[in-house]
Formats: structure tokens, sequence, C-alpha cells
């Protein structure tokens, strides 16, 4: 039921939000070229890998990194518009649609990242579009940055899979229309968005993990 809940509602969002769509295709198109659409491999429910969909925000010409840092070169001017509103994000509801992500769940990792065992929730739900690691770390780019550069993203990993776990043991309803509301609070306010994610869920689920989170809050 919940499956095509989710399903049903990314369509009726891709139908209400055609024309934002466009508009941004266009001025994608004005500022960057074709193509408009990012693609990328990702590993989601029972680790079968499925292509992730972004507006695309950096240059044709990328180099082997899959990970972005904040001041990385290869992320366009729009890009970088695109990124900090998250407007980059928004071809992801055609993956909610086609059932590949779930509106809420842990974010989808690239296949170099993913041993089984550490992704085990994959087991059991589908990757999301945002969770507590995504109000956490909303600036994900920057705190790698701040932290060393982007081969500082396997420590950071440790702590995304800690929470994904965390949401996997707790996942209800009710939470998932939590981590909605909490999500769109984070859009004009991060640091209070991670406060309520601190406050309510982790001190909660598991207060061990607040000193690790904090470490890696901006």
């Amino acid at each position: 039921m919940m499956e095509l809940f989710s399903r049903s509602v990314a369509f009726v969002l891709i139908v209400i939000l055609s024309p934002f769509f466009l508009l941004i295709s266009i001025f994608s198109l004005l500022f960057q070229g074709w193509p408009v659409l990012f693609k990328q491999d990702r590993v989601g429910y029972g680790y079968t890998v499925f292509k992730l969909r972004k507006f695309r925000s950096m240059q044709k010409s990328m180099d082997e990194s899959k990970i972005t840092d904040a001041n990385d070169s290869r992320v366009t001017p729009w890009g970088r518009f695109l990124r900090a509103t998250k407007l980059d994000e928004l071809p992801q509801l055609w993956n909610i649609m086609a059932g590949e992500m779930r509106f809420i769940g842990p974010r989808p990792e690239v296949e170099e990242f993913v041993k089984e065992d550490d992704f085990s929730f994959l087991k059991d739900i589908k990757p999301g579009l945002t969770d507590f690691s995504s109000i956490l770390f909303r600036d994900e780019a920057t705190i790698l940055a701040k932290k060393g550069g982007v081969e500082k993203y396997p420590e950071l990993l440790k702590i995304k899979l800690s929470l994904g776990h965390l949401y996997a043991e707790h996942k209800g309803f009710w939470l998932d229309m939590k981590l909605v509301f909490i999500t769109l609070i984070s859009i004009f306010s991060s640091k209070r968005a991670s406060r309520i994610v601190k406050k309510y869920f982790i001190e909660e689920y598991d207060p061990d993990l607040i000193e690790s989170v904090d470490e890696w809050i901006i």
C-alpha cells in the first residue's frame, strides 16, 4: 500500500511540477548545453543497480571521482545554483515513480562504496530521496572540504551507514511523515532541522551516535 502511495504521489508531483521541470531544462540548455539530465549507477533494494537521475550540474568531461568537493572545478555556475537549492534532485521523482526509490530512506550509494554487509538494510528497504543523514549533512561537499577533502568520504560514510541502519530499525509511516516535514524545514534552516533530528530522533534511538554526528555537522 505504501509503495503504491509513494509512486502515485511521485506521479502527481511530476505532473504538477512539469512547467518547473521545463523551465529548469530550458535554463540548463542555455547555460550548459546538452544533456540536461545526469544519470549514474547507484545500488538499490536487494543490491540491484539502477540509474539515478539528476539535472546535470557538472561539465560533460568529468574525471573518475564520484564525490564532489565544495570547490570542485567540474561544477558549472548554473550547477552550483541547482545544487545549493537541491533542484538538481527533482528528477529523482521518476526514480520513485519507477519503484527504484522511496521518498524517505538512506540515500543510494555508488557501487564502489557498497559492501553488502555494511549496506544490509538494502535487503529490507529501498533507498530514498531524504533521510537522517541528508538532513544532518545537507551540504556534504562543504563538510568534506572542511574535513580535508573527498578522501575523507569513507569516514563520513560510516556515520551515514549507522544512520541508515537506525532508520531501517525504526521505519514507519509516522516517522516518514516527520522526516518529510523536517526536510522541508531544512530548505530554510538546515541548522534548525539538524537540531530537531538530533534531539528527537538520534538522542532517543541511539544517543551514542550524537558525538560522532556532531563531529561532521558544520
